[in-house]
């Protein structure tokens, strides 16, 4: 039974998949001189062609799908050992001569071999057909057929394993959704002139048994199509906790270029005090077209947000994003700022940063604070702001305190 249209087996191949192992399908189909070569596979009773590659006398196109009951096809009957790998004649075998699908698929030549997966499941198997019988055949070697047999198997449980994972994941995403796993918790950012705190940064934080990086968390998301999900998620948790801040706070909640420019964020904003908000955008997030992410802030800035690049001096993205983003705010990343009392380079670098920002009237937050000696030079250096653990740690909503220790 020949049918047009969509494969229905359960391994949904991907277009890098299938051209690839169209060509090696193709290679084998001229080195053989066949009409056809097709991978089919046994699933639920049924042998169907999953990738063909078609040559100019085959009465099959390349989009052609075909199945047929497994026990009445040659796949079949060669992976159990009941017909040889090779057929120059299909009218001389007393099996195949018999078989419907003889006559269905107009095959006069076939060879075939079995796929076999590492697990010993046999998938299905790698076959050639041609519409004429062909004698040439019985001196051919199936060695090539074999190897190429194997390489497709490999072909196949790598992609099963890709499979198996984005399942995985999109499972623990939907987890983590379903029983409200994800808490946020709020950094202090500390005003340096005026000696206070001026802020908090809300960070996710996952509640599950296993612990694993907030961004492991979210470009994972990303990769399953479920990372604006998730990101609205926490930006819903983070908005929702500024009215429990002190009037004269900001929150800074982070945020993808994707989501920036969906204009979800700024639905999400709607009722929420702008003033109060800064939107974080990691440097080391891809912004492909600067000008419509440039327009869709615009928006933002229209409800009072301010915008903040962050990790500013990590690598090049991150200046790019410095120069094209026209940002209110430039957070200087931790590894700049590690040791920076006891680095001239670094110290350059910051100042850099700092006389640039002056320039263009944006502020300087620098993050990853840890010692005192550091703070000192900061201060020296004329950051407005800092973060880190100096100042305090991210801590729940109801465990902030009011007297970090700078």
């Amino acid at each position: 039974m020949v049918v047009k249209g969509a494969l229905t087996a359960t391994d949904y191949f991907d277009q890098g998949f299938t051209v690839s192992i169209s060509k090696l399908l193709g290679m084998l189909r001229r080195n053989f001189g066949m009409d056809l070569a097709f991978i089919g596979k046994f699933e639920r009773g049924f042998r169907s062609s999953v990738v063909l590659n078609a040559g100019e006398r085959s009465k099959l196109s390349d989009n052609a799908y075909f199945s047929h009951p497994e026990n009445d096809t040659y796949c079949r009957k060669i992976a159990d050992g009941e017909l040889p790998c090779i057929i120059p004649d299909t009218s001389q075998n007393p099996i195949t001569r018999d078989m419907a699908v003889t006559d269905d698929l107009s095959i006069g030549a076939y060879m075939g071999v079995p796929i076999f997966l590492s697990t010993g499941e046999v998938y299905g198997t790698l076959c050639c057909l041609k519409h004429s019988t062909d004698d040439s055949l019985s001196s051919r070697d199936p060695s090539l057929l074999r190897f190429v047999a194997e390489v497709i198997a490999d072909r196949i449980e790598s992609l099963r394993t890709s499979d198996r994972r984005l399942t995985e994941i999109e499972e623990r995403i939907d987890q983590i959704i379903a029983f409200d796993e994800l808490e946020m918790h709020f950094q202090p950012i500390w005003a340096v002139e005026k000696e206070c705190v001026a802020g908090y940064e809300a960070l996710a934080r996952f509640q599950t048994v296993t612990y694993r990086p907030p961004d492991l968390w979210f470009s994972e998301a990303e990769e399953v199509g479920q990372g604006e999900r998730l990101e609205a998620m926490a930006v819903r948790r983070a908005l929702g906790a500024l009215k429990h801040l002190p009037e004269d706070c900001f929150i800074s909640i982070n945020a993808s270029p994707e989501m920036v420019l969906s204009r979800v964020l700024a639905k999400l904003l709607l009722g929420a005090d702008g003033d109060r908000v800064i939107v974080e955008v990691t440097e080391h997030a891809r912004i492909m077209d600067y000008q419509a992410f440039r327009d869709a802030a615009h928006l933002l800035r229209t409800m009072g947000v301010r915008l903040a690049i962050d990790d500013a001096g990590s690598g090049y993205a991150s200046f790019k994003h410095v120069v094209e983003l026209d940002a209110d705010i430039i957070k200087l990343d931790l590894n700049l700022i590690r040791g920076i009392d006891a680095d001239v380079k670094k110290q350059a670098m910051a100042a850099a940063l700092i006389s640039y920002a002056r320039r263009v009237g944006a502020e300087v937050v620098a993050e990853g604070v840890e010692t005192q000696q550091e703070f000192a030079m900061l201060k020296e250096l004329d950051v407005d702001k800092v973060q880190g653990s100096l100042i305090g740690k991210a801590v729940p909503l109801d465990e902030i305190s009011c007297n970090p220790i700078v």
